[in-house]
C-alpha cells in the first residue's frame, strides 16, 4: 500500500476509517449500510503500516471530492460551526464531549480560547488527556465537511445539556452543608462511616467542611476574631471535655480581661454538663466562623489545605 494509484475503493475507505477514527468516518459516509460498514471494519484489521504520505493523499482526495461538488454559499451558521460552544460553560463542554472519541474531543476543544482549552482538558479523564493532545496535533487531517458535520452533531446534542442552575448533583459541597446542620456526634459518626465506604468522597467533603475540632488549625488572630463574637459562657460550654491544650489555646487568643471572665465561667461548669448544651455551643462558634467567612474576612479552604510550601 505504498502507492495510492493501486488502492481499491475498499482500501481507501479503510484508510479513512483508520486515520479519522470510526465515529468520525461514519459521519462522512452517511449513506453506508451495515454490510458495507462491516466489510470496511474487516478490511481495516488487515491493513497495517500505512505510510503517512498515503494517508495524506487519501484524505486530500476525499476532501477535494467534497469541495468539487455543487454546494450553496455558506450561511452564517456554517461559517462559524462551533460558535455555539462559546455559550457553554467549561463544565458543559466537558459533559458534551465526554462520551465522544478523542479526535472529536480534540476538534471541539481546539475551537476554544487557550485558557478554556486547558480548563476543559483538566476536567476530562486524565487517561484520555494525552490522546486528546496528540489528536489536536493532527486536526489538519480532518476534511472540512467532516468538521462541519461534527459541529452540527454536537450542537444538536448540546440542546439537551441542562444549565448548572437546573441541576443539583450533590457532591462534597452539598454533603458538607448537610453535615453543618447535624449534631457534632452525628457528624463524627457520618464521617467515620464515609471514611470506610467512600474515602474519595471524604476528601471532597473536607474541602468545604469545618468542624469544632478543626478550630485549632486557624491562625490565632482569626480564632480571636471568632471568639470575641461569642459570649464567654458559650465558649466555656464549648470547651467542656476538650483537652487542656485546646482550652489554653482558646484562652490565649482572648484579651486579658476576657481571659479572666472565661476562666471564671469554666469554673462554674465544673462537673458533668448536658451534652446538648455543649454541642450547641460548639455549633454556634462554627456558625460564627462561617458568617465571618461569608463576609470575606478569610477563606477557610486556605487553612484546611494540607498542601503547603515552606
Amino acid at each position: 500500500m505504498n502507492d495510492i494509484k493501486n488502492l481499491s475503493g475498499l482500501d481507501k475507505a479503510a484508510i479513512l476509517f483508520k486515520a479519522l477514527g470510526p465515529d468520525l468516518a461514519v459521519q462522512l459516509f452517511k449513506g453506508i449500510n451495515r454490510n458495507q460498514l462491516q466489510k470496511i471494519r474487516e478490511h481495516l484489521a488487515k491493513i497495517t503500516n500505512i505510510p503517512f504520505e498515503v494517508k495524506k493523499a487519501v484524505l486530500e482526495e476525499f476532501y477535494f471530492a467534497f469541495v468539487s461538488e455543487k454546494f450553496t454559499p455558506a450561511q452564517e451558521e456554517t461559517k462559524k460551526p462551533f460558535e455555539f460552544l462559546s455559550n457553554l460553560s467549561d463544565e458543559q463542554v466537558t459533559y458534551l464531549i465526554s462520551s465522544e472519541t478523542p479526535v472529536i474531543m480534540a476538534l471541539a476543544i481546539a475551537q476554544l480560547p487557550v485558557e478554556r482549552q486547558v480548563n476543559v482538558l483538566q476536567l476530562l479523564d486524565p487517561t484520555l488527556q494525552p490522546k486528546i493532545l496528540a489528536e489536536m496535533g493532527r486536526l489538519k487531517e480532518i476534511p472540512l465537511e467532516g468538521a462541519v458535520n461534527i459541529a452540527h452533531k454536537l450542537k444538536e446534542k448540546s440542546a439537551f445539556i441542562p444549565r448548572a442552575s437546573e441541576l443539583k448533583r450533590g457532591g462534597g459541597e452539598d454533603l458538607a452543608g448537610i453535615l453543618s446542620k447535624m449534631r457534632p456526634r452525628d457528624e463524627k459518626r457520618f464521617m467515620e462511616h464515609l471514611a470506610k465506604e467512600a474515602p474519595e468522597l471524604v476528601e471532597q467533603i473536607k474541602r468545604y467542611y469545618f468542624s469544632f475540632e478543626d478550630l485549632p488549625k486557624l491562625p490565632q488572630n482569626i480564632l480571636a476574631e471568632v471568639l470575641k463574637s461569642v459570649e464567654a459562657s458559650e465558649v466555656a460550654y464549648a470547651l467542656k471535655g476538650q483537652s487542656e491544650e485546646v482550652k489554653q489555646l482558646f484562652i490565649n487568643c482572648l484579651p486579658q480581661r476576657t481571659q479572666i471572665i472565661l476562666e471564671d465561667e469554666m469554673k462554674l461548669l465544673e462537673g458533668p454538663q448536658p451534652r446538648r448544651k455543649v454541642e450547641a455551643a460548639q455549633k454556634k462558634i462554627v456558625e460564627k466562623l462561617r458568617e465571618l467567612e461569608k463576609e470575606g474576612r478569610f477563606n477557610l479552604a486556605d487553612f484546611m489545605d494540607a498542601d503547603f510550601v515552606e
